[in-house]
């Protein structure tokens, strides 16, 4: 059992709490909206639907104008619906956009040699939007406040736990700068180029705003309280004439950062002298504005921060590196870090020199450029400390998308098509995995999706061990180097830190970068050409990468993937409603829709748990997840579904004998009755009598477990949804299991799900292969690649009680050696079966 324990800033004068780990990431009192929260915008909670379906369908005006009459002929007088064409559609969303902050377009003017350069900016003003979420009263009690640091305790260990924006360092930081009483209001900016038109021709540049005061649920949320589009930057058209000159480039950067004044203009007076603000619970906050976060891939990073990028003698935005030492990320070497204070003093020593070429001359010694940095005008909001490691450009499409799985094609290549042909057929062996894509091929297939990379770099090491020898030092090397590289990813990936996880993950980045030296030390380029040079900056990002999880939270709170998410929306939006312009009405709508589903969401959910528990009424409640600690606790009967304490069956089968079950063994009605007797004793549970099965006695099976279970990363609960059917989407499933004993745990394999009763107690039980055989001297190849080796018993089957799964198990089979399999500790994106794995195999 433990505690937590949160200390809040110094200047929030509040005192620290203690309350129970049970409590830990419970909700906030929940707020009841107006009960129409669609008017007056709309009439009817009807028009308001229809509305919806129309704005989110991207329908066209005449296919709108038929669903319109179509639906208001088949209307049978529940409810009412007014609308009668399109125009009435547009009508209600013009009304309803006035509820939240629209879009304005500002001009801009840049000089360039020796005229003045004009182009558009619109923008929502970025202190309103903020506004517009500080002042709502669904979102309010979801705000956090003051920066805080919070302790797992448990007996006399403490431990700090990193993972909101406000339980890190750089949130305590703001609020020691800002004057005591005032509250920091953290921003999380995006900006990034993305293709609008199919073809690629037409571009967009939308700036993505978060709150970092709310929750990770609702600010990578699409809903209200989520990202929003706050700015569209212009686009500079190339110029075959000036391309590469640096007085173009310095001209390209001052465009985007003078527009993007003008998308945090509104904040710049309040980053300083601070603003009063009624919040949505009724409480006047003096808030401070900050940018707390930039997410952005690293080319972007670069227009951030005014450096020079690659080929720059500095080429981090982060820290002074040299270009010739990206590779060396074993942290044996601190370089020292950037700073807007110091930026800013070298460019206006610059500016004191004589003539073009020696300001040029020495900006580049810096790696810097000659353009005023509009974070310069922010308080508290250093473009050095905000920017952070973005995981999905870095590691998985950067790092491993387009360097180590390029290394690892060329290997298997270089040994012929029957080892590619093998690496494809052992990945399309790989079992289904929730969450996990499945491969039919990968060697031959360009991959452009980060997550399909990093779900490659979960899997590799499990199918490519057999193919790879071990005598091949290079290749071996290559294998090392990528299991290190999923496990620092893994780690990377934690939705929730303690300070011993990152000293952990740290002591692994360590490793990897070991590893990586040895292999850019014995590698030779098979085409006979020059080595690979690994001094690349998305190979030095890892270095900041666990300082940036105790600056600002998990890595999820500055990954680019939520923002990449959004420009699907701002394409469809594009192509089919817009005809190619104004884009940002569309999403300024989207924005108020999103608000008023938001509260007709809640009404709906307030109205229904007055009535009901809440949730799918079809859906068995979540339950513990921990076991009863009796076997006979918990047990119920739902519906076509069998609650057991944690676990649930489901799938439900029509009613069997244990005569129709003789593929499991001979004698199973036999052995289940010594069994469960055994059981009963053992437990200190009331035997009803003698337990003898009969041949015709009948069980009720199942092909489906719906298991709840406490994660070791967050400890939050989550579920996992297990198969043991002879046809699942036509081949068969049967997945694996984590098994809890008296003493300990061990894996294994589902053969049947089913529930028998005795007198008056049903019990649910499950028919398993126990893989837990001894292993004895772990191989070469398990130490070097640290992996986890079970084994089958053969020929043995094995009752369970279906309480005692703890989780489900993605589990490999060994390609080499039949009846030995390999548990994918990093195949689980939540990371819980990692630590675990670490726990049950402690050597």
């Amino acid at each position: 059992t433990y505690e937590i324990q949160t200390e809040y800033h110094p200047r929030s004068r509040r005192c620290a709490e203690t309350f129970p780990a049970e409590n830990y990431g419970g909700g906030p009192p929940r707020v009841v909206p107006h009960a129409e929260p669609w008017a007056p915008f709309f009439n009817t909670h009807e028009d308001f639907l229809l509305s919806e379906i129309l704005l989110e369908g991207g329908i066209s005006k005449d296919l709108s104008d038929k669903l319109i009459k179509l639906v208001n002929r088949c209307v049978s007088g529940k409810g009412t619906l007014t609308l009668t064409s399109y125009s009435e559609v547009l009508a209600a969303w013009e009304r309803a956009s006035l509820k939240l902050t629209p879009f304005e377009v500002v001009t801009i003017s840049v000089p360039y040699l020796d005229r003045q350069v004009a182009y558009d900016v619109p923008h929502r003003a970025l202190w309103e939007w903020a506004t517009d979420l500080v002042q709502d009263p669904q979102l309010a009690p979801h705000f956090h406040w003051d920066a805080e640091k919070i302790y797992r305790c448990s007996g006399e260990s403490k431990v700090r736990v990193f993972h909101e924006p406000w339980s890190a360092e750089a949130f305590w930081n703001v609020q020691s700068q800002i004057p005591e009483g005032g509250s920091p209001l953290g921003l999380i900016l995006y900006a990034d180029k993305t293709k609008l038109s199919s073809f690629g021709t037409t571009m967009g540049y939308p700036v993505v705003a978060r709150c970092a005061n709310l929750p990770a649920s609702i600010r990578n949320s699409n809903g209200f309280g989520g990202g929003r589009v706050v700015g569209w930057l212009p686009i500079v058209k190339n110029d075959p004439k000036e391309d590469g000159k640096p007085q173009f480039v310095n001209f390209k950067r001052a465009v985007w950062h003078e527009s993007f004044r003008v998308v945090v203009q509104s904040i710049v007076d309040h980053s300083k002298m601070g603003c009063w603000l009624k919040c949505g619970d009724g409480i006047k906050r003096w808030l401070f504005p900050t940018v707390l976060i930039l997410s952005a891939d690293y080319e972007e990073q670069c227009v951030m921060s005014l450096i020079r990028g690659t080929t720059s003698k500095f080429p981090c935005p982060v820290c002074l590196v040299k270009s010739d030492e990206l590779s060396n990320i074993t942290g044996t070497k601190i370089w020292p870090h950037r700073t807007a204070t110091q930026s800013q003093e070298l460019v206006h020593q610059a500016r004191s020199l004589k003539t073009a070429a020696q300001r040029d001359t020495f900006l580049s010694e810096h790696g810097l450029r000659s353009v005023d940095n509009v974070f310069w005008s922010l308080q508290n909001s250093d473009p050095h400390r905000a920017l952070s490691f973005d995981r999905l450009h870095s590691n998985n499409s950067g790092l491993f998308g387009h360097h180590l799985w390029e290394q690892f094609k060329a290997l298997i290549s270089g040994y012929g098509r029957r080892e590619a042909a093998q690496i494809d057929a052992q990945f399309c062996a790989v079992p289904r995995w929730s969450g996990l894509n499945h491969f039919q091929q990968v060697m031959e297939v360009a991959f452009t999706d980060g997550t399909k990379y990093e779900d490659i770099s979960k899997i590799i090491v499990f199918v490519a061990h057999n193919v790879i020898p071990r005598h091949d030092k290079e290749g071996w090397q290559l294998l090392r180097c990528l299991r290190s590289f999923t496990i620092v990813d893994l780690y990377l990936s934690f939705e929730e830190h303690t300070a011993d996880t990152i000293a952990t993950g740290r002591c692994e980045l360590t490793r990897f970068g070991q590893l990586m030296q040895e292999y850019i030390d014995i590698s030779i380029p098979m085409d006979g050409g020059p080595p690979k040079n690994w001094n690349f900056p998305k190979m030095h990002a890892l270095v900041h990468s666990f300082d940036d999880i105790e600056a600002k939270g998990a890595s999820r709170n500055y990954n680019t993937k939520p923002n990449e998410k959004l420009h699907g929306p701002l394409k469809k939006s594009f192509a089919r409603q817009t005809n190619f312009k104004n884009i940002l009405r569309i999403e300024h709508i989207n924005f108020v829709a999103s608000l008023i589903r938001s509260q007709i969401d809640e009404v709906d959910d307030i109205a229904s748990s007055d009535v009901t528990s809440g949730g799918n009424p079809f859906e068995p409640s979540p339950g513990p997840s921990v076991p009863s600690s009796s076997i006979t606790q918990g047990l119920e009967l739902q519906g076509k579904v069998f609650v057991a304490s944690q676990v649930t069956l489901r799938s439900q089968q029509s009613k069997t004998t244990f005569a129709s079950l003789s593929a499991f063994g001979g004698a199973l009605h036999a052995r289940l009755s010594t069994w469960l007797t055994n059981e009963l004793v053992a437990n200190h549970e009331d035997l009803p009598g003698v337990i003898k099965f009969h041949l015709d006695d009948q069980v009720m099976e199942y092909r489906s477990i719906r298991v709840v279970y406490e994660s070791k990363v967050d400890w939050k609960q989550y579920v996992d949804l297990l198969y043991c059917s002879p046809s699942f989407h036509n081949r068969e499933r049967r997945d694996c299991v984590i098994v809890r004993t008296t003493n300990g745990y061990f894996f294994a394999q589902l053969l049947l799900i089913f529930t028998c009763s005795v007198a008056n107690t049903t019990y649910p039980i499950c028919l398993v292969q126990p893989l837990d055989a001894h292993i004895g001297t772990h191989t070469a190849k398990d130490r070097d690649l640290r992996l986890h080796r079970i084994r089958a018993r053969p020929n043995i089957t094995e009752f369970i009680f279906a309480q005692t799964i703890v989780r489900g198990a993605p589990i490999i089979q060994d390609f080499r050696r039949a009846g030995d399999y390999y548990v994918m500790d990093v195949a689980d994106h939540t990371g819980d079966l990692f630590l675990r794995c670490k726990e049950i195999f402690p050597s």
